[in-house]
Formats: structure tokens, sequence, C-alpha cells
């Protein structure tokens, strides 16, 4: 159901309260609880029965499934690309315990990362680059949300301990059978919408937005019982209506000890703990800033009377707003995306409300058009490579596609200070060794051998961490590792 369909039928459903009272006398806010609670016990008592969902403390699962890179894969439009994934999963709520670990390929990557919380003490590993990292402010629930939200059982555990913060918004038909649909609002993260099958009372799909991507759709099916509990064997994800994920589960195990699975391997290297990735700029050179933080980041470059910022990620107007306390009067006359993936193009409405040209490729138009939905906005489109100049800071732009990761992917290089900037081809991780390289990044050091760019500097747009040529050069060179006792 889109987002749009889902107004209507929620809007549909409240008037049908409204005009045709469930209680006479009660008011609509009330109505509202009373139903959800009506479709919460028939939906306890049909997933197992609320005494053993109560007593349903730990649970073990392991998990394969195929990624179809809704809006990241190389090409901008479908088919989209595959990738296929394997998870493991333990939870024990009692001891605050959630181990993770998730290996797999797809967009030029192959990755292999877990982790573990138990309590006030937490690890972030990458098995591959063979490190653990403690988690200075771990979190529980937020760590553990993505599971629990893709396990009806442990939706069910939720709704039960969170239901009086539920309404029932409505009824719609999904696959020619009526469905109630019921709020949940867990710990962490957005509101949820659960749908019950109103006949066998199961949980059958789950909806949420999440700006700016839009709509995430949870479809669950394929359920068997285990310990007196109904578990789903299979599970799809859909961004926006288009699949994303198809899972199956291989093994659950209900109420085990997860004890052993909280071990970190001996054979890992400490090194420094992970902090939170705190908004910050840094003047990597005189005028040029990067800036951002949680994960995203831009560069901005100071020429004479305007500046240039490069990187579409999601916060461009604050990152502009922090760069103005440095460069005080000079418009952003420019903004660069570096590709068409949907992290890496929210930037663009924030540079068109700016006035700025948006730097592209003309393939990746439409997606640029989509983002600034309606918005008026100049578009200059790259051909290979673009240079940016005040007739004396240079900006070059390059297409160093096609790589595994996009058919198309600029790269900036400032030749005067020695930078290049880069975006999801060399893993930057803000703490311990940078990991052994991956296709996109093999890709990457090819591209700037072909240009010989003369740099001594890389900068990401998906971390505060500067790297060198050595660093780049060690990445290539390093094998990943192979750790003994990993769960």
């Amino acid at each position: 159901m889109n987002t749009n369909r889902f107004s209507a039928v929620l809007g549909i459903a409240l008037l049908g309260v409204a005009l045709s009272s469930l209680h006479a006398g009660e008011s609509l806010p009330l109505q509202s609880v009373n139903r959800a609670n009506e479709v919460i016990d028939a939906a306890l008592e049909a997933h197992g029965g609320a005494t053993r969902l109560a007593e349903l403390n730990s649970l073990v699962q392991e998990s394969r499934f195929i990624t179809h890179a809704t809006d990241q894969s190389r090409k901008p439009e479908p088919p989209w690309d595959r990738g296929a994934q394997q998870n493991f999963n333990a939870i024990d709520f009692e001891r605050g315990v959630f181990v993770t670990r998730g290996t797999g390929t797809g967009g030029g990557f192959e990755f292999d990362f877990g982790t573990i919380i138990e309590g006030d003490t937490a690890w972030q590993i990458d098995y591959r680059a063979g490190t653990a990292a403690p988690i200075a402010e771990p979190d529980f629930n937020t760590a553990s949300g993505p599971f629990i939200r893709v396990t009806p059982a442990l939706l069910m555990k939720q709704l039960q301990a969170r239901r009086q913060l539920s309404h029932w918004l409505g009824e719609t038909d999904i696959g020619g059978r009526p469905h109630d649909i019921v709020t949940l609002v867990m710990e962490v993260g957005p509101g949820l919408s659960l749908y019950f099958d109103r006949e066998t009372h199961m949980l059958t799909r789950m909806e949420r937005v999440f700006p700016p991507f839009g709509q995430v759709e949870y479809r669950f099916g394929d359920y068997e019982v285990i310990d007196g509990i109904a578990f789903n064997r299979s599970f799809r994800l859909l961004v926006n209506g288009d699949s994303n994920i198809d899972s199956t589960i291989t093994a659950t195990e209900v109420n085990a000890d997860v004890g052993s699975h909280t071990r970190v391997a001996q054979d890992l290297q400490r090194i420094p703990a992970v902090t939170p990735d705190d908004f910050n700029l840094q003047e990597i050179d005189e005028g040029v800033f990067l800036v951002g933080g949680t994960g995203t980041y831009g560069l901005f470059v100071e020429m004479a009377d305007h500046v240039v910022a490069i990187g579409g990620t999601q916060g461009a107007a604050q990152r502009m707003a922090e760069v103005r306390k440095h460069v005080a009067d000079k418009p952003v006359r420019y903004g660069v995306l570096t590709h068409h993936h949907s992290d890496h193009v929210p930037g663009a409405a924030d540079y068109a409300s700016e006035g700025a040209t948006i730097i592209t490729f003309r393939e990746h138009e439409q997606v640029v058009r989509n983002v600034l939905d309606g918005a008026e906005a100049r578009l200059e489109f790259v051909d290979e490579r673009m240079t940016l100049t005040d007739g004396s800071r240079r900006v070059e732009l390059y297409d160093i596609g096609p790589t595994p990761h996009a058919e198309h992917i600029l790269i900036a290089y400032l030749p005067d200070e020695g930078i290049v900037f880069q975006a999801d081809h060399l893993q930057q991780p803000r703490t311990g060794p940078l990991p052994p390289a991956v296709a996109a990044t093999e890709a990457f050091a090819a591209a700037l051998a072909r240009l010989d760019l003369d740099y001594e500097r890389i900068v990401n747009a998906h971390s505060p961490r500067i790297s060198t040529a050595d660093d780049l050069q060690s990445v290539l060179d390093r094998q990943p590792r192979k750790v003994a006792g990993a769960p």
C-alpha cells in the first residue's frame, strides 16, 4: 500500500468510526483505544497466547536473504542489482543481551560485521578486518530494534508491553481478506502500523514511514509453531512498493541460553572505542571544510566569491549553515552530487533552495528531479570530467565509473591541496585500521592511477576520518582476517 492510499484508508476508517460509533457515548479516541485492545487480545492469542509471549525471554535466529538494491544499484532504474546475505541474531530481554552478525556481498562490497551488547558492555566488530571496538554508549533498544521489527513474535511481545500507546486506525483489504490496523510505538524509532488478518488474527504486514526515503513495508508469512509460539519462516521488505529484501529464516531457538554468543574472540584486535559521531566541522586546508556527523559528510570549498558544496547526503542545509559561520557573505553556487543512490541525493533539494546549480549526470536527471519534487533548479551535467574554478583555486570533477558500485560516480579533486573526495569506494571507519579492500576500493584505486592524480589526502562522504595515499595502498595489500570462535 503506498503512502497516499494509506492516508486515504486511514481517513476513511476514522470517519467511519466517527459516523457509526462503536459504543454510543464514547469519544473517538476512546473508541480507537478500545477497539485496539480487542484486536490486540485476539492477536496475542493467535500468536501463542499472552502467557507464552510474556515468557518469551530469549530468541536465537539464523536467516539468509536476497537483497534487491532498490535505488542503490549501479544504474538508477530497475532491474535492481541483487546481493546475497546471511544473518545471525540472539536476544535476551532479561539480561539486556543482543548479538548480531551479518555477512554478505553487494554493491561492490564484501562485509562481515557484528555487534555484541551485554548490559553496559558492548562491542562493534569487523570480522573481515579482525577488529573489535568498544561501544562507548551502548543502546540495547536501538541495536535490537531492526531484529524485533522483522520478527512478528517479538513485535507481539512489544505490543503486549506497550498496548496502552496503541490505537486502532481502521480496516483495509489485503489480497481479498479484511485486516485491522493497529499502531505500535516502540521504545525508539518511528511509529509502526500493524495489519492483522480479521479471520486468523495473524500479523501479515507492517508499515512505517522513514524520511527521506519514503514508506517501508514488512510482509510476514509461512508461519510455524515452535514451543507454542507462532514464528514466520519468510519475510519480505519493500521500499515504496519495490522489493528490497526476501528473507528465509533457517533456524529458530526459543528461550535458549545466549551467553556463549557474547564472547569476543581473543584473536580480534582491540581498537579505540566507537563514540557518537557528533556534528562537526574540520578545516582540512585553508578554505576547505569537511562538515557533517552521524555518518554523512560534505566537502565545502571556498572560492573567491562563492562556495562549492560537494556531496548530496541528507543534512546539506545544516552543513551549509555551519560553513557560513566561517565563510561570510559567499553563496553556495554549485552543489555537486556524487551519484544517484538514495542516500546521496537528498541534498539536491537544499542546494536548489539555496539557488545553487546542481551538478550531476544526465543519466541521473530523473532521480534528481524526483528529489526536487517540482521545485525549480538549474542542473549541469558532467561528461567524463568538469572543472570549477575562480581563476585561482580549482575543483576538478571526474567520472570514475563504471565501478562495481555505480555506472557513473564523481570524485572531486583539489590539485593544489592534494585532496580527493570520494563516496562509498573506500571504507574509512573512525577508529582502528582501515579494512581490507573490496571490489569497489580496487576500482577507485585503479581510477586514481589511470587519471594520474597527485594527491595526499582522501576524504569521505560517510566518515570524518582523513586517509592518505599510503593508507589506500595498505588497504589494497591487506587480506581479510579469519576469526576463530566467531558466532
